[in-house]
């Protein structure tokens, strides 16, 4: 006797068939591949862990009768994270900075850049009596992650080497998406908040597993600063574009709107008119930022003149292409290679051209220097 499945299957005509047999899609008309197991490797090992692992009784998960786990107290998200970190970390590799040699910089060549985070504005003192206003950066380790041949043929004549770059450690390893995962637990890394490519010359390329720090960059040399605008929403002509407006003592209600947007006889708008629109949230570089001063122990540095982005946003930067390069064996080609903890152990280290690091602002005062109102 046939199974009754069998005996439906022969009942059934060819195409109501197919339709049991098909493969199976999602909503958008997409199939829906199998499961990779391979992909859930890290998840399991992660979870083998934190079972494994002994929790003290005032940090054990709360049961909701939902079957939902609440995480009761802080320090138990803080345990989870330490467990998911040692799993990642459980296959460092060797450390591979000895490997990389120095080279001579000459003129032409593009080293690889540095990926920060905005922690705020300040005001520098200068040794001509005048203060400038300044961005501070914090510089954390930079990974490399990638490094692989640059299909830009516009760039280094077509020769130039992309190195991409992690920084800042996930705080919330539960968000990362498996793939991401997967490639973190093969280079033996926490996943990375931020990262960035960046296009250097082939003499100066790095390999991957390899660590750059603040020590990249020089005290005295220019930068170009790289970061994603501070959104404003939809604005008008006035703000958007710096249009004038009319006469506020006139009548009528058209004192900031943009007026006639296109000819009678030409009856549409030209493409790229200023309109009203969104404004800002657009990724915008900012030229020739003056290194004024760096401190080396905790990863701050402090740069000239405003940088874009909202505080505590990431930002990318890389050496100056219009300022004339510090040239020769002074600037660090194709990173700094010598002792890093001897140069933590130094401190704060000034421009001595520029800054007067003795300088207060009470002194300051003393020689009546005009101090704008955003200093105050």
């Amino acid at each position: 006797m046939l199974p009754r499945k069998a005996v439906v299957d022969c009942l059934l005509p060819t195409c109501v068939r197919s339709y049991y047999t098909r493969v199976k899609k999602d909503r958008f008309g997409y199939p829906i591949k199998p499961r990779d197991p391979e992909l859930e490797e890290p998840t399991r090992v992660v979870k083998n862990l934190i079972s494994k692992a002994p929790l003290p009784a005032e940090v054990r998960p709360i049961l909701h009768p939902d079957h939902k786990v609440f995480t009761g107290t802080e320090r138990y998200q803080q345990h989870i994270n330490n467990k998911i970190s040692e799993a990642f970390t459980a296959r460092t590799p060797p450390n591979v900075n000895k490997t990389v040699s120095a080279v001579f910089y000459q003129e032409g060549m593009q080293r690889v850049g540095l990926i920060g985070r905005k922690l705020g504005e300040t005001r520098t003192f200068l040794r001509t009596g005048e203060v400038k206003k300044s961005t501070m950066i914090e510089i954390p380790t930079n990974h490399v992650l990638e490094c692989s041949q640059s299909l830009n043929t516009r760039v280094l004549g077509g020769k130039g080497v992309k190195i991409r770059l992690g920084a800042f450690d996930q705080p919330d390893l539960t968000e990362v998406p498996l793939t991401k995962q997967k490639e973190f637990m093969s280079l033996g890394l926490v996943p990375q908040l931020a990262e960035y490519f960046f296009l250097t010359s082939p003499e100066l390329a790095l390999p991957v597993h390899f660590q750059l720090d603040i020590s990249h960059f020089l005290v005295g040399q220019f930068v170009d600063i790289t970061a994603q605008s501070v959104p404003r929403g939809f604005q008008g002509v006035v703000r958007r574009h710096g249009y004038k407006g009319m006469n506020m003592n006139r009548p009528g209600k058209t004192h900031r709107r943009p007026g006639s947007i296109s000819t009678q006889g030409l009856k549409r708008v030209l493409r790229g008119k200023k309109l009203a629109g969104k404004m800002g949230d657009n990724r915008s570089t900012a030229y020739n930022h003056h290194v004024l001063s760096v401190d080396y122990g905790k990863g701050h540095m402090v740069v000239s003149g405003h940088i874009p982005g909202l505080v505590g946003s990431f930002c990318y930067l890389r050496d100056s292409r219009e300022k004339d390069p510090i040239q020769g064996p002074l600037l660090h080609s194709p990173t700094f290679l010598g002792d890093r903890e001897a140069l933590g152990n130094q401190g704060i280290r000034y421009d001595a051209k520029v800054v007067d690091p003795s300088e207060t602002f009470e002194e300051a005062m003393a020689k009546k220097i005009a101090i704008p109102n955003w200093y105050m």
